[in-house]
């Protein structure tokens, strides 16, 4: 067996990821994220799920050290607390994604308020700004997506690494809640 090997996991994962970033920074993604999302939340998802990345990783590295040295059953409560925060901050980024969907849909309509069907200028500012608007509303939703199902996968490593505590205390939980029902059959 691995000596850390959730962690060596998490690292992994961790690459894979910075290598598809890499490689999407090359092609040019983050400038075309930058011009298409005029809210720029794209950009608080990706800081939020750098940090929390990071983070992860060093809730990870404690849970596979606890797990070395055998202290995780004692600790098991302290990470489940950690690893919550991961799963809240998950569920924020496809919040913000969504809320930019909802800031571009708005952005988008808001180009039919000052419409005049006679005027071609009019028309094509409103053609502009359907534009600029559905771009943002897409751009923060796949941001969002993106960054949640990453962020769970992460997390869900760290929770299968503390649930692997659970089973023993569950064990002796099961054992002592037999014994009442077989004092009772031993009474009658």
């Amino acid at each position: 067996m691995l000596k850390y090997i959730v962690f060596l996991k998490w690292w992994l994962f961790t690459t894979a990821i910075t290598v598809a970033g890499i490689f999407c920074y090359k092609l040019g993604g983050l400038e075309v994220l930058a011009d298409k999302d005029t809210t720029k939340l794209s950009f608080l998802i990706l800081t939020m799920f750098s940090f929390m990345s990071l983070w992860c990783g060093v809730k990870t590295w404690r849970v596979s050290r606890s797990m070395f040295k055998g202290t995780l059953g004692d600790r098991r409560l302290e990470f489940e607390r950690m690893e919550e925060v991961g799963w809240f901050t998950s569920e924020l980024c496809l919040t913000i994604g969504m809320i930019g969907t909802v800031c571009g849909f708005i952005m988008m309509l808001s180009g039919f308020a000052n419409i005049d069907i006679a005027n071609t200028k009019s028309i094509q500012d409103l053609i502009s700004k359907l534009g600029t608007g559905m771009s943002t509303a897409l751009y923060t939703t796949l941001v969002g997506l993106i960054c949640c199902s990453l962020l769970k996968i992460q997390y869900f490593n760290l929770s299968q690494a503390i649930a692997s505590s659970k089973p023993e205390i569950q064990r002796v939980g099961e054992s002592i809640s037999s014994v009442p029902a077989a004092v009772a059959v031993i009474n009658e």
